[in-house]
């Protein structure tokens, strides 16, 4: 069987991490970024670490799309992407595209920039890239696939046979309601970790930090509701229960976040906002809580903490100084 060619565009984790699992796997993989890392890449290859073991490859590494290819995966944050589809543009010739970015805005960025419809793929998963070449494999959960546009539904079964070398594939036809259930609960585990600096076990394990992921995640679903948007259950993101479970007393919400986020294991996640933060690059605030600020402004229904946590991420950045447990607290009251 021929292998289809597949070009992932942007090595940061995600990226790196989709390029050197499938490379291990056999696949014809090239690995896309900018032209000033073409040269170090094709030298020192990946090194790839965690829980789908240790070893290195060597894949294709290129400035620009190959000719022929048949999948783009674009990995590149939110902020980033309308750059990259413009810096590709002519080089994707017929291949169809896929986004995996956080957040509700890729498909947008796509339409707007090169009128194309998308797959998209949502990775309920963690990796860390803190150094060129190198990605750790942190947390193995489900890649959720799916296509606004019908056509491209012929697209999935290849996808999920590629994605599945990653993690287990979950399909939907409600690709929309999936992002915004990946959100709400994202958007929680990004701040948590991103504005303490610390693991999101400790993080839960800490009560006045735990009681904020709570109070959190109770206004994000509040103003989604608002705003009439349908979430979906995915595997391990049952929507409808957390979302019942945050109408009862915070203690249950507590309970629920301890037994989810509270374990050892955890301690090896790091969301793509910390990674962000300590390599010194801006981070997707604007597309993770920021969202929900935005919707907000439009229906009226009041997120003061997802607006604190946006200015405080925007705080960090700049100052690179993590928020205390007294200061966390600060912002539910």
């Amino acid at each position: 069987m021929t292998k289809p060619k597949i070009a992932v565009v942007g090595a940061g984790a995600i990226g790196n991490l989709l390029a050197a699992l499938w490379t291990r796997a056999g696949e014809d993989v090239t690995l896309v970024v900018r032209p000033n890392r073409v040269e170090s890449l094709l030298a020192s290859g990946l090194a790839a670490s965690g829980i789908k073991g240790d070893f290195h490859v060597t894949p294709k590494v290129a400035a620009e799309i190959p000719v022929g290819a048949d999948f783009a995966v674009f990995t590149m944050k939110t902020q980033d992407l309308a750059e990259a589809i413009r810096t590709q543009k002519a080089s994707l010739g017929t291949a169809t595209l896929v986004t995996a970015q956080n957040g509700v805005r890729a498909r947008e960025i796509v339409l707007e920039e090169c009128r194309r419809e998308p797959v998209s793929a949502i990775l309920l998963l963690n990796s860390s890239s803190l150094a060129s070449g190198e990605v750790r494999y942190n947390r193995e959960g489900v890649t959720v696939l799916g296509a606004a546009a019908p056509e491209l539904r012929n697209r999935i079964p290849e996808l999920k046979r590629l994605f599945a070398i990653v993690a287990s594939v979950f399909v939907t036809d409600e690709i929309e309601g999936a992002a915004w259930s990946k959100l709400v609960i994202n958007a929680m585990t990004n701040s948590m970790n991103a504005l303490t600096g610390r693991p999101l076990n400790e993080c839960v394990n800490d009560p006045a930090i735990v009681q904020f992921g709570v109070a959190q995640l109770k206004e994000s679903f509040g103003v989604v509701r608002a705003a009439g948007i349908p979430l979906i259950n995915m595997p391990g993101a049952p929507m409808r229960l957390f979302s019942r479970a945050l109408k009862l007393p915070a203690f249950v919400g507590r309970m629920i976040l301890r037994k989810n986020l509270g374990s050892s294991d955890q301690a090896s996640i790091m969301t793509s906002t910390l990674q962000s933060i300590l390599r010194r690059q801006p981070t997707e605030i604007d597309y993770l809580n920021g969202e929900f600020v935005r919707l907000s402004d439009k229906t009226g229904y009041p997120v003061p903490i997802n607006r604190a946590v946006v200015e405080a991420i925007r705080r960090v950045e700049q100052s690179g100084k993590f928020l205390s447990r007294e200061e966390i607290a600060a912002m539910v009251r």
